[in-house]
């Protein structure tokens, strides 16, 4: 007897039921084999769940660590770049408020040169006297039988007559380049300087020049020599090719 019960394989009956009185009883027998290999592979199973649920949250700590950290390095450089950037927008300020210091100081040189090439000076070097029309017209009529050459002034050119003394000199009213000189037998001699500004100064005289052509000349400089035939100078300015009354330019001092 004890013989068949070694032999007898141990079973296990699984009873399922139902709380409806209708329901049938159903039975699962399982081997003691079965259930130990359905046993062992659940066991597997959960174990590799768990296995694997491990190495996902490890994984997820990590990438959560290193997310943390690179949120912190970039939060740092953030910060790097926001003060860099503030450091920069103050220089830029301060070099174009230098900028326009210096663009306002240049404009004001570029102002001042060109305020100096404008020919506001006196055409002689000395006291001169400005020849009317009342009095150019009574010396036409005195020397009307004379021959004598005369400066007479050209009314198209707005142009004045300056009588001046034996000594003096016609000088260069602003500085500027001999545009041209002339000195004929039988003319009224001139001199043309281009101020370079827009500006043509003309002087003429019964004398000769006393510069060249081409040569740069500085306000104040000699032009002529006023001798005892040479006393009358007329004087003439142009603006872009329109004749201008000197009057207007010329500051007398005094």
């Amino acid at each position: 007897m004890s013989t068949d019960l070694r032999k007898r394989k141990i079973t296990y009956t699984l009873i399922l039921t139902s709380d409806s009185p209708a329901a049938h009883h159903r039975r699962l027998h399982l081997k003691t084999g079965a259930f130990a290999v359905v046993s062992f592979v659940l066991f597997v199973a959960v174990i590799c769940y768990a296995v694997y649920v491990t190495i996902t949250m490890a994984g997820a700590m990590e990438r959560n660590t290193k997310q943390l950290e690179q949120i912190v390095q970039m939060k740092a450089e953030n910060e790097k770049l926001t003060a860099d950037n503030e450091s920069l927008t103050s220089r830029v300020t301060s070099l174009e408020q230098n900028l326009s210091s210096r663009t306002a100081q240049e404009q004001e040189l570029v102002a001042a040169h060109e305020e100096n090439y404008v020919p506001r000076g006196f055409p002689m070097s000395g006291a001169a006297q400005i020849l009317e029309e009342d009095t150019a017209a009574d010396t036409e009529t005195e020397d009307a039988d004379n021959d004598a050459l005369k400066v007479e002034a050209n009314p198209e050119w707005k142009e004045l007559i300056f009588v001046s003394t034996e000594g003096t000199k016609v000088v260069a009213t602003a500085p500027g380049t001999v545009k041209e000189t002339r000195e004929a037998e039988g003319e009224v001699s001139y001199v043309v300087i281009d101020h370079g500004n827009g500006y043509v100064t003309t002087y003429r005289n019964l004398g000769s020049p006393i510069v060249d052509e081409g040569s740069q000349v500085v306000k104040g400089v000699a032009l002529f020599l006023v001798g005892e035939d040479n006393t009358e100078t007329g004087y003439s300015i142009r603006k872009d090719e329109e004749y201008v009354d000197p009057l207007e330019l010329i500051e007398i001092k005094g």
